[in-house]
């Protein structure tokens, strides 16, 4: 009988085993109980996984020797992947490859030029004290394929100033973010179309390519020129408007209908002023649901004239654009913000032989977001360069919230502003008893009910054409810098290079290291979110807590623990046995 039973038991827990395994092969979960939730895909990222038509296969190039700070970075990537392999039920896999240790010297520089071209970044490690030096490189990026097609994706975050720590766990919150936006490279179908409007002396073609190249990968990219004296505006319409008994309307409802063909548009440091006409069309567009972001200056300031003439003064654009702000709940003030907390620029120095020198440059303030706001929240420095200030209206149907404002020691100074190279020397004093005015306004998110500022004005409401008197909820940005997305150029004859968004040739060739601002990242953020996409931005504000060992406490106690260690165990299995041979003796000597 008792044999019976114990076959029956045997029989039973073989059974529930099988069956356990049954349901965990159809039914998965896991119980993430980190604080932050750090092993807990998005919901933005599990659409995008079943969104996948193949399978999008990673090969990450994070593996051999190297210090133990990257172990954590390549540790988290593994978990991450881990996750979306089983969330995906078989359209994520994923391969670490060392592809650098049995190299010969030779194949190992084919490869990192190949890597390099391919666009993933390699590192020379970083090491601690007692460490010895390694001359091995990192690859702290990978390739994913997908239909044939490779998408390269890098996991390393470098960050000027700050410790390799800090670096790694900047780039581990970071990771699903990275490879969010690559799915959606994967999965993009009909991509939202934008445009950079052009015909008013905005920026050059190659004052923006690179944040062009970057909007493209996600968006359809165009530019109108909204210019109605430039036959070249009305060129693509002309056919409708020369059938046309009055071309004034044809005009109107030809370019709105061209214009409505775009969710969003970039007006993009414009310096000619705009007709009331042209007003009327964007204005009519943002009635409509049209997504603007105004990046408008107000006064006339260009370093190169600075550098050329030593100084100058400053003189309005006069845009005739202040009416349309203020009606949508903004005003930019003829003013420039000075900030302490500044950038630098090349200044020549006799006490230094006649080498320029970065110094500090009161009119490029430095803006470090720190909202929770999901465009601006976790992000480094973004440059600003002649930077006006931005008051908010009392308007209560729009929500205003500032996405950039300067430091605490930050002041203003109104047109005309003389502005001398002399002023070198407000940066280098620090004299903060000048700087009281803090918190000026430089980037705000406007959202809510937006009406026309045309609503009563005479001439603009023909009844053939549908005019729109207000929008009960639209979105739009505004600010107050246009070389907040210029990128740098460089032009040798007819020809000419553009540099990364953010990046500074002169103070990064100056100081021997790459200055590089997150100018590129704000913008990004900004047109996600307008065109719908704050979801993935939150994944990008994804924080992960960073707790780092006390080194001090470490090298003191280090034998403690070692011993701790290596005797504890071993303590523990011993117990256990006394233990285990106290009760058997009970048991059988009761017998």
């Amino acid at each position: 009988m008792v044999k019976r039973k114990q076959r029956f038991s045997i029989l039973l827990l073989f059974s529930l085993v099988i069956i356990a395994n049954l349901l965990g092969r159809s039914f998965f979960t896991r119980i993430d109980l980190t604080q932050e939730k750090r092993f807990t895909l998005s919901n933005t990222t599990k659409e995008l996984i079943d969104s996948l038509q193949d399978v999008a296969y990673f090969t990450i190039y994070l593996d051999g020797d190297f210090p133990k700070q990257y172990q954590h970075l390549k540790n988290a990537i593994s978990d991450l992947l881990y996750t979306m392999r089983l969330e995906s039920r078989g359209k994520v896999d994923f391969q670490f490859q060392d592809v650098l240790s049995t190299a010969n010297a030779k194949e190992k520089e084919d490869i990192l030029k190949q890597f390099s071209e391919k666009g993933l970044l390699i590192v020379r490690p970083e090491i601690d004290d007692n460490q010895s030096i390694s001359n091995n490189f990192i690859i702290p990026s990978g390739l994913i394929f997908y239909q044939n097609t490779e998408y390269p994706i890098n996991f390393l975050k470098r960050k000027f100033g700050t410790s390799i720590q800090e670096e790694i766990n900047i780039s581990i919150e970071q990771i699903e973010y990275e490879i969010d936006n690559i799915l959606r490279l994967l999965v993009a179908q009909n991509a939202p179309k934008i445009a950079f409007l052009e015909g008013h002396g905005e920026l050059k073609p190659e004052e923006i390519i690179d944040i062009k190249s970057e909007l493209s990968k996600f968006y359809s990219v165009s530019r109108v020129n909204l210019n109605l004296n430039d036959t070249q505006a009305l060129k693509p319409l002309a056919k409708q408007i020369g059938d046309s008994e009055n071309a004034e309307l044809a005009i109107i409802e030809e370019m709105l209908k061209y214009m409505s063909q775009f969710e969003g548009l970039i007006i993009a440091k414009p310096r000619k002023r705009f007709l009331e006409l042209e007003k009327f069309l964007l204005d009519q567009y943002i009635m409509q649901g049209g997504k603007v972001i105004f990046l408008v200056e107000s006064l006339i300031a260009e370093m190169d004239s600075v550098q050329k003439y030593s100084q100058i003064t400053t003189a309005d654009y006069d845009l005739n654009l202040d009416d349309l702000l203020f009606r949508f709940g903004v005003r930019i003030n003829p003013n420039l913000i000075q900030d302490l907390n500044c950038h630098g620029i090349p200044v020549v120095m006799k006490r230094a032989g006649n080498r320029p020198q970065i110094l500090p440059w009161v009119f490029y303030p430095l803006f470090n977001p720190s909202s929770n706001h999901p465009i601006v929240k976790n992000l480094p420095a973004i440059w600003g360069r002649f930077v006006s200030s931005i008051d908010t209206t009392s308007n209560k149907n729009i929500k205003k919230t500032p996405l950039l404002q300067s430091s605490q020691n930050s002041r203003v100074a109104f047109n005309p502003v003389n502005i001398n190279m002399n002023l070198v020397q407000l940066g280098m004093d620090r004299n903060t008893e000048l700087f009281r005015q803090s918190n000026q306004i430089s980037a705000v998110l406007l959202e809510g009910e937006f009406k026309s500022a045309f609503t009563y004005r005479q001439g603009f409401q023909n009844s053939s054409i549908p005019f729109v008197p207000s929008i009960k909820s639209n979105q739009m940005i505004v600010l107050s810098d246009g070389d907040f997305i210029r990128n740098q150029v460089v032009y040798s004859g007819q020809a000419y290079q553009a540099l990364p968004l953010g990046f500074d040739r002169y103070a990064s060739k100056q100081m021997g290291v790459p200055i590089k601002f997150e100018n590129k990242r704000f913008f990004l953020n900004c047109v996600d979110f307008l065109m719908g996409y704050q979801d993935i931005i939150n994944v990008r504000s994804k924080k992960v807590a960073l707790r780092l060992l006390n080194k001090t406490k470490v090298k003191k106690e280090k034998s403690k623990w070692i011993v701790i260690n290596m005797l504890l165990p071993v303590l523990l299995v011993v117990l256990i046995g006394i233990i285990n041979s106290i009760i058997r003796k009970r048991k059988y000597q009761s017998v």
